[in-house]
């Protein structure tokens, strides 16, 4: 099994906080761990805007996904196509581009946001509840 984890998943790994056991359970056993790289641009600009909420630094980044085993999700020209074919159930760029890229690279989407089932019309395959 293909995951991509959202941004908000992958900061609660990280930080430890509350994922559901069997959400965990099917991160620990992914064949492919993916986190968009879109995920990096995002935590800086909130890091920026933001300076007191609990995120993690570019290094901590690098070895949270070191020791997960997961790797970089690039974006694509197919997957910018694949953003401009979406509905607009929310405007979060961020989460928009990584719905696109899951949906384009037939992955599974870990994602705890309630607006990402509304995508499922578009291909989106969700793990999460």
């Amino acid at each position: 099994m293909k995951l991509l984890l959202d941004t908000g998943v992958l900061l609660r790994w990280l930080n430890g906080d509350l994922i559901p056991k069997r959400v965990v359970t099917q991160i620990e056993k992914a064949e492919s761990l993916l986190v968009s790289m879109v995920t990096p641009w995002e935590l800086t600009i909130k890091t920026t805007r933001h300076p007191t909420q609990k995120l993690i630094t570019s290094t901590q980044l690098s070895s949270g996904l070191t020791q997960m085993g997961a790797r970089l999700l690039h974006v694509q020209r197919e997957h910018i196509e694949r953003l401009a074919s979406l509905p607009e159930h929310h405007h979060d760029p961020f989460d928009r581009m990584i719905i696109a890229q899951s949906i384009e690279e037939k992955c599974i989407c870990v994602s705890s946001d309630y607006r990402f089932p509304l995508y499922k019309p578009s291909g989106l395959d969700l793990l999460w509840k």
